[in-house]
């Protein structure tokens, strides 16, 4: 879930988002990991027993040892997957390659061949919490390195561009409820561009593919049920780039699935999407926590 909403962030230009992800990680997701791992460790026994029956055998007490040393890692193997997500959306190739190469690897391996002569099958679980150790001050000092100093924050630790995002003067957010609220949006989005000095054409073109596309959503997501439904539409302009996104929270749908589709002899049907398709530089769709995200680069 984390990997589609860094994504998505990325594809809005959206800085908070993705630094809330992050936070979200360390403040939840990291403290719920200490806590199943603590538990995991406290009933290292039982879950032993479900195994084997017998203390006095060497392999109950090897696994008494895995159970309490293994979970140590637990914690910090989610700040290294959030971390490679983060790099693999962002274009951070260097530090994606970098911590695949370490996590389970690299520093398991070379850890385990360093202690298990002295360690014994112990010096396999410690290997593992640190390799964990080992990505976390890999992270640290990635944005030690490209910032120069220590990170004293969310973003300087991600490394995030100071160019990246956009002040609210160059982005709009709008909500549509009925078909009514789709043409409006539609103006408002082709004034809005206008006003950011985009040139008529592609403002035509960027109200055009939002009024078809969020259309469709209210013609089609809509009516499939009695529940009332909504559409988020926010328009980032960057780059002399417009940036559509388009989220609702109707039925799944991927218009990859429909833009080359015709059916029959009718070659008006699903016009509208494979129209988006041509006029788009880039379309991207993903469905997050139920919802329909379609982000249309312009």
């Amino acid at each position: 879930m984390s990997r589609m909403l860094i994504s998505v962030s990325i594809g809005e230009e959206d800085r908070q988002t993705l630094t809330d992800v992050m936070r979200v990680m360390f403040k939840r997701f990291v403290p719920l990991m200490c806590l199943i791992s603590t538990g995991i460790i406290l009933c290292a026994f039982p879950f032993t027993g479900m195994f084997f029956h017998d203390p006095s055998k060497t392999v109950f007490m090897m696994t008494i040892r895995a159970f309490h040393i293994l979970p140590l890692c637990m914690p910090l193997s989610i700040i290294c997957m959030h971390f490679v997500c983060y790099g693999q959306a962002s274009g951070k190739q260097g530090l994606v390659h970098l911590l695949s190469i370490l996590d389970g690897v690299v520093c398991v391996a070379g850890f385990t061949a360093l202690m298990i002569p002295f360690l014994g099958i112990n010096g396999v679980y410690i290997a593992n919490v640190l390799n964990g150790v080992v990505t976390t001050l890999v992270i640290i000092g990635y944005a030690w390195l490209k910032k120069k100093r220590f990170p004293r924050n969310m973003e300087e630790l991600m490394v995030i561009p100071e160019d990246f995002g956009v002040p609210a003067e160059q982005r709009l957010d709008l909500s549509i409820r009925n078909r009514e609220g789709v043409v409006l949006i539609s103006e408002q989005v082709h004034n809005f561009c206008l006003e950011r000095g985009i040139d008529s054409r592609r403002a035509y073109l960027a109200g055009l593919s939002l009024e078809e596309m969020a259309g469709n959503v209210v013609d089609h997501g809509f009516t499939k049920d009695n529940k009332h439904h909504y559409i988020d539409v926010r328009v980032v302009h960057k780059d002399d780039d417009v940036i559509l996104r388009v989220k609702d929270d109707c039925v799944p749908f991927d218009p990859h699935e429909r833009q080359g589709f015709v059916e029959g002899d009718d070659i008006v049907k699903n016009i509208g999407i494979r129209m988006v398709f041509r006029i788009a530089g880039d379309v991207r769709y993903q469905n997050i926590l139920g919802l329909n995200v379609l982000t249309i680069r312009i």
